[in-house]
């Protein structure tokens, strides 16, 4: 597997990873700022583990949904993505998507459900810190309105999860399976529509 851009640039790869991984540093100042430790809240725990791998299951339903229906709004929405992804400017390899899936995993998770979501829930109930949080998140992954609502309804169900276990390497596996298997997903979607695309006939040049 080999996809993603017509051209390889890997210095975009290199900004988009460094992009997520500033996140990491925003959460960092903002645990100081805010005095919410990071580091009490993880904990290695094969069960917690597990519950974030079999969290990521629904996530990954609804993606199969999304790619499949034929429904006019989700299908629109579903080809603006993956053009978007096709024109990113660096092709998608198996070592990429899982750099990419662990750097959002890892990243994202200590500052919107770590920090964020811990944070608020200092001052207001639980499911209001949820809210909060994933309002933020889905804001900052605005590309179209549904795609900020749809990333904020992932972060709920993902803060529900941080909810219940307390461990942030519940979201954090979670998180990164999800993005793995929708990275994979993504990638196949981006050479099938390729080829569709695809001039064919006797003047055609490969």
């Amino acid at each position: 597997m080999a996809t993603g851009g017509t051209d390889d640039n890997p210095k975009a790869l290199v900004i988009a990873l460094a992009g997520t991984a500033f996140l990491g540093v925003v959460a960092y100042g903002l645990s100081i700022i805010t005095n919410t430790p990071l580091a009490p809240q993880f904990r290695w725990s094969l069960g917690d583990a597990a519950i974030g791998l079999a969290g990521a299951a629904p996530l990954v339903l609804l993606l199969s949904w999304l790619m499949a229906t034929p429904q006019p709004a989700p299908a629109r929405f579903r080809q603006s993505q993956i053009e978007f992804f096709a024109q990113i400017g660096f092709r998608f390899t198996p070592l990429r998507i899982v750099l990419m899936a662990l750097f959002a995993g890892i990243f994202e998770e200590l500052l919107f459900r770590g920090v964020l979501q811990t944070a608020t829930a200092k001052l207001t109930p639980m499911f209001v810190a949820i809210l909060v949080s994933n309002l933020i998140f889905g804001a900052v992954h605005w590309r179209t309105a549904l795609y900020a609502l749809i990333a904020g309804l992932v972060g709920v169900w993902i803060g529900i999860l941080f909810a219940i276990t307390g461990n942030l390497l519940t979201p954090i596996v979670t998180h990164a399976a999800y993005d793995l298997v929708a990275l994979i997903v993504t990638a196949r979607a981006i050479d099938a529509w390729r080829a569709r695309k695809k001039p064919t006939g006797p003047d055609t040049l490969d």
